[in-house]
């Protein structure tokens, strides 16, 4: 049957292609679709479920977490130019992490003449109207596209998310005029536009490279985001375990188990040694000034956009790259490597694997060690030891620690799948992403470890709003060192014994005095506790996941020295 308008065809595109949720921040231009949502609810048709943010931030970090333990395509809607600026950083977040979603924005309207259904009518559609409204989509997207007409709608949202599912995934923005969703829609569903099938790696390349590594002395592997794909952790381990080689989990996701003999975390000062390095869906492999491999080393690189075309210069030394996904491309470099296993190799193999496995035993007996002294610096090393000990087994963590995220990634030991971080630049993204994955997987205990600084920026009161009303509830775990270390940390680096030092205060990245970040909570029905010591976590936790279960966000505030 014909579609009573554009944006019920809309709808039932959105519905059709698996999107489970619309993260909708309205305005005067989302009229017609609030409409037809609310049409769909009426006749019970398929539709996504509208989930208001009342911050545009928080409804893109939301569907970037929600695609995080879904891998479904993401939609999100905001009003016109002012909804898109208000994307801000969550849109740098969800290009770097190649995030499959269509941005829906307004447009104003054209007509001006009140027999056309969606004219201007109000002076906001004058004001609100730019020159080049796309413009602000394509640093950050790869597609963009206005809706012409109504009859258009259905074949441009299919492009739309096909584009966006295509490998290297990313963000798709389509600006909707009003006159247009009140248009006649198609006759019918437009014909899906299924994405291309994930990239498999050359077999040539794939073999130069399993004898690369088969014959190294000391190679050595750094993953960020292979665990994006949960089978492909067990691949990797294969992989490690056939070379003795270590692996550096930069953990944006849990990539290979922390447990495990091998498992380097962020020691990068392997890489030092090493005469053969393999990168896999890492964007900063190694920090040239921090540590890196010697320029006589071989740099291999799997990933499915080994080129980073959007980073001006990512310069990194690759010697042999392979356009693939890991998930496909790590069986078939382990059946490469079996193929070469010669009782030679094999023995050089094995002596290897158990001298690095000792090595990588001391080191994370070193952090262990350094989790119970007393230096101020171990304060958050303690704390994520300690909550480590009783995260319930379900529990799905996102980490947004910032300074502390070494004490994070070295103590928080999580099942893959259920560990997610962006890699990205723009703060704040944790506490809206903790909605979303709440919507998608309900019965999991969802926390939130951030910096206070990352918590002030996520906009929490539109986020708790928007998760207490959509029954979505969170617990956000404060590293609160009253301070936004991360901006303070460059001026002391930079200019040793410097005014800064010699002032001490450092104004310009100084949170004191504290918020009290129960209260904000308590103000839109949750709770939490204020803790100082690692001993006071087991309690405090308990009665966080108590208010969780009443459908109540929580706080735990987690007090740490400001050095």
């Amino acid at each position: 049957m014909p579609f009573t308008d554009a944006a019920a065809e809309l709808v039932a595109t959105l519905a059709d292609e698996g999107v489970q949720h619309l993260f909708i921040n309205p305005g005067t231009d989302t009229a017609p679709v609030q409409e037809a949502l609310a049409a769909a609810r009426t006749a019970n048709t398929p539709s996504p479920r509208a989930v208001l943010c009342t911050h545009e931030f928080v409804a893109l970090s939301s569907a970037m977490g929600h695609h995080f333990v879904t891998g479904t395509p993401q939609a999100v809607m905001v009003h016109v130019d002012a909804g898109t600026l208000n994307l801000g950083g969550a849109w740098h977040n969800a290009q770097r992490n190649r995030l499959p979603a269509v941005i829906f924005a307004g447009r104003s309207p054209y007509a001006t003449a009140d027999e056309i259904p969606g004219h201007r009518d109000s002076p906001i559609h004058w004001q609100q109207e730019q020159l080049d409204q796309q413009a602000l989509a394509r640093a950050f997207g790869k597609w963009a596209m206005e809706v012409p007409r109504g009859r258009d709608l259905g074949r441009i949202v299919r492009r739309a998310l096909q584009v966006a599912q295509a490998d290297p995934r990313g963000p798709a923005y389509v600006m909707l005029p009003r006159e247009a969703l009140m248009e006649p829609g198609g006759a019918g569903l437009a014909r899906r536009l299924p994405p291309p099938r994930r990239a498999a790696p050359d077999p040539s390349g794939l073999a130069d490279m399993a004898r690369c590594l088969a014959d190294a002395a000391h190679p050595v592997i750094i993953t960020c985001r292979t665990g994006s794909r949960v089978g492909a952790v067990a691949s990797l381990v294969d992989v490690a375990e056939l070379l003795g080689a270590p692996v550096i989990d930069q953990r944006d996701r849990v990539n290979f188990p922390s447990q495990h003999p091998l498992y380097a975390g962020d020691a990068a000062d392997v890489l030092t040694g090493a005469d053969a390095v393999l990168i896999l869906d890492s964007e900063v492999p190694w920090v040239p000034a921090h540590a890196a491999p010697p320029d006589s080393a071989t740099v291999l690189q799997i990933d499915t956009d080994p080129v980073k075309a959007t980073m001006p210069l990512w310069t990194y030394p690759v010697d042999l790259a392979l356009t693939a996904d890991t998930a496909l491309a790590l069986p078939l470099l382990a059946d490469e490597l079996r193929q070469l296993a010669s009782p030679d190799r094999t023995a050089r193999w094995g002596e290897r694997r158990e001298q690095v496995a000792a090595r990588l035993a001391q080191i994370r007996q070193q952090w262990d060690s350094f989790a119970s002294s007393a230096e101020p610096a171990a304060a958050p090393h303690a704390m994520m030891q300690a909550l480590n000990k009783v995260l319930p087994p379900t529990a799905i963590v996102l980490e947004e620690a910032v300074t502390a995220r070494g004490a994070l990634i070295r103590h928080i030991d999580r099942e893959p799948g259920s560990f997610f971080d962006t890699g990205s630049p723009a703060l704040g993204w944790a506490i809206g992403g903790a909605m979303g994955v709440k919507l998608a997987r309900p019965q999991a205990p969802v926390f939130a470890v951030c910096g206070d600084g990352s918590f002030n920026f996520s906009v929490p009161t539109a986020a708790i709003w928007s998760a207490q009303r959509a029954g979505a509830p969170f617990i956000a775990v404060i590293l609160n060192n009253r301070s936004y270390r991360a901006s303070r940390l460059p001026v002391q680096r930079l200019y040793p014994g410097g005014a800064g030092e010699a002032e001490g205060r450092f104004p310009e990245a100084d949170l004191s005095p504290a918020p009290d970040y129960v209260g904000l909570v308590s103000a839109y029905g949750g709770g939490g506790r204020v803790v100082h010591d690692s001993s006071e976590l087991p309690d405090a936790v308990e009665y966080c996941l108590e208010l969780e279960a009443q459908q109540r966000c929580a706080v735990l505030d987690i007090r740490l020295p400001t050095a």
